[in-house]
């Protein structure tokens, strides 16, 4: 298993709270680490990408749900064109970037996280 510093998840965020966060364990060497294993994505593929990515565009464009995109405006992971191309496929998603955040957007910035949802959710009643 990798390890990691706190400082390399978010170089702008707080270390100290994400040394209290649910994403990292400290293990008994001192040294904090992810609580998943990211060997799982080197991992083999029982289904090529080009069907796995037709199947997750397929079930894209069935979802008739609510949706919402958060994503990190500072993502490492999911570029905008990435979002762009979920919300052609769902037009009817409500997207937020939320700026200063990168992947982990409720660990990087839990406050804009949490009133993206609470304003989806508030919506919905409505």
């Amino acid at each position: 298993m990798r390890s990691t510093s706190a400082v390399t998840a978010n170089p702008n965020g707080s270390r100290t709270a994400l040394m209290g966060s649910k994403n990292l364990r400290l293990h008994p060497d001192g040294r904090w680490r992810w609580h998943w294993d990211p060997r799982f994505l080197d991992g083999r593929r029982s289904v090529s990408a080009d069907r796995r990515e037709a199947e997750l565009v397929a079930a894209a464009r069935r979802l008739t749900m609510p949706t919402l995109l958060v994503r990190g405006a500072a993502s490492e992971l999911v570029h905008e064109a990435h979002a762009r191309e979920f919300l052609d496929l769902v037009p009817h998603a409500r997207f937020v970037d939320v700026s200063g955040a990168r992947h982990m957007v409720a660990g990087d910035r839990n406050d804009q996280f949490a009133a993206a949802v609470l304003g989806f959710i508030g919506a919905l009643d409505r």
